[in-house]
């Protein structure tokens, strides 16, 4: 069954929306409002079946593949940042700001194995559109640009 993502901001009396606490103008924020999530999933909506247990939402899995080709990321290390960062966080359609993995790492492979070459192909391409060519990027991986940015804040 397929899962969805609320599309309803309600505000929760103990959780603060992430909307709250982010920049606008960040690029994960930015990006996460230009993609048209909606025929992502529609396209996707063929892979699930219409009975069971509701699946992980399309937009989170596919957030997820989003940010690991991003930053070359491992699918092990993508989902141990994801907890810490709420801009990927509301770039994979979360309301409220977790502190857990949202799945284990056998999701992302499943997923992949389900969509075939046909639909990596699919996000790859929105991933190039969105970020850029991942040959040009300045940053190889996540953690040269924590590295820069951290010594560049304390170096000026």
């Amino acid at each position: 069954m397929l899962g969805r993502t609320r599309n309803k901001r309600q505000l929760d009396i103990f959780e603060v929306p992430i909307e709250r606490f982010i920049n606008r103008d960040h690029e994960f924020a930015i990006g996460a409002d230009h993609i048209d999530w909606e025929s992502l999933e529609e396209h996707f909506r063929p892979f699930y079946s219409p009975r069971g247990r509701p699946s992980i939402p399309p937009r989170k899995i596919i957030g997820m593949i989003l940010l690991k080709e991003r930053f070359s990321l491992s699918d092990e290390k993508v989902l141990k940042i994801w907890p810490e960062n709420p801009y990927w966080q509301y770039f994979c359609g979360e309301v409220h700001f977790q502190t857990k993995k949202p799945f284990s790492t056998s999701e992302l492979t499943r997923f992949r194995r389900r969509i075939g070459p046909v639909g990596i192909e699919m996000i790859r391409n929105i991933t190039i559109k969105q970020f850029g060519n991942p040959d040009g990027k300045k940053y190889k991986t996540y953690s040269d640009r924590r590295k820069r940015s951290f010594w560049k804040r304390i170096i000026g």
